[in-house]
């Protein structure tokens, strides 16, 4: 029973992947706008917002070379702007990240305020309690089995895991902000 459960769990995991992947590429307006949003921030923006900036704000985000991969930006109606991380491959010139993407973002602008909000990616919702939950238990079970050492290693690169998560969400959080703060500038030189 807990091999199927097992094979049922990454089946799910992997269809969740796949479904997060697609609507983030087709630019699905829901993905964008609804889900669980980790932070956002409003910003004053007493300009004309126009969506046809998504290239300006492109090329001025992926310009900073403090981070190594790009963000794809899409208008998603009159008022709003998608964007995520580009996965990058890390060879042939290329861009990798240099931080685990678990966000999406959405720039949203209502009557002189523009906000910008990190929204979690389904698969990050699913896969982090998934691997917390099935290694805990994994390393309760080692324990039962008098493989205190096992279970400590194991506990330990959980923690790993877990600060390595809190990292990628600050990074992202300060990387969405900043595309905030692009968006005000371009608003500003425009005026």
């Amino acid at each position: 029973m807990g091999f199927g459960l097992g094979i049922i769990v990454i089946l799910v995991l992997v269809l969740c992947g796949f479904a997060d992947t697609i609507c983030r590429t087709t630019w699905k307006r829901f993905y964008y706008t609804r889900g669980i949003t980790f932070f956002s921030k409003d910003f004053d923006f007493p300009y004309q917002f126009n969506v046809k900036r998504v290239d300006l704000l492109k090329k001025r985000e992926n310009s900073d070379k403090k981070y190594k991969s790009d963000i794809e930006f899409a208008p998603l109606a009159k008022n709003a702007i998608g964007f995520f991380d580009r996965p990058g491959k890390g060879s042939f010139g290329t861009k990798k990240r240099s931080y685990l993407s678990v966000l999406h973002g959405v720039l949203l602008y209502h009557e002189g305020k523009l906000t910008v909000a990190g929204i979690f990616d389904y698969f990050a919702l699913l896969f982090v309690p998934v691997m917390m939950i099935s290694v805990t238990a994994y390393i309760v079970w080692l324990f039962k089995q008098e493989l205190p050492i096992n279970a400590l290693i194991l506990a330990a690169l959980l923690v790993v895991f877990v600060v390595g998560f809190i990292v990628a969400l600050r990074k992202q959080r300060a990387r969405f902000t900043e595309i905030g703060n692009i968006m005000v500038s371009i608003g500003q030189k425009e005026k």
